[in-house]
């Protein structure tokens, strides 16, 4: 009977702990994810088999980026092949994105076969996303 009469107890003391931790107070939601996300990268090219292409006389292409909790899209040109990273060129950059984020690169008569890669700075100042897009001469 006294083992029934503790279990009794602790039952209670385990019910009334949990009612004061009740709080009436509405939760504040879960922080949703501010990290920098880039959802799309686009070109005003062609496309064949994932690779977009530079017809014979173009000598311009306009690269469109659909982002999130960015604060500044960078532009690079990569040559293909591998550990080609240190290679890259810097072809321009977008720091307002309330047009969206965009680069229109004239790159005139460069033979191309090259990875442009995106990289979006979070608004967060820490985060970074990155993207990338294979580009070829026809």
């Amino acid at each position: 009977m006294r083992k029934l009469h503790r279990v009794g107890i602790c039952l209670f003391v385990s019910l009334l702990l949990s009612a004061c931790s009740y709080s009436a107070e509405p939760q504040e939601p879960q922080a949703q994810d501010q990290r920098a996300q880039i959802l799309e990268v686009t070109a005003d090219l062609p496309q064949n088999e994932g690779w977009w292409i530079v017809r014979n006389g173009t000598t311009t292409m306009t690269l469109q980026v659909k982002a999130l909790n960015t604060e500044t899209v960078l532009f690079w040109a990569v040559p293909t092949g591998t550990e080609t990273w240190g290679e890259r060129e810097l072809i321009g950059y977008d720091l307002d994105g309330s047009d969206g984020w965009s680069f229109t690169w004239d790159f005139g008569k460069r033979s191309m076969h090259d990875r442009i890669v995106v990289q979006a700075l979070g608004s967060d100042e820490t985060s970074q996303a990155q993207e990338m897009i294979l580009v070829t001469a026809e």
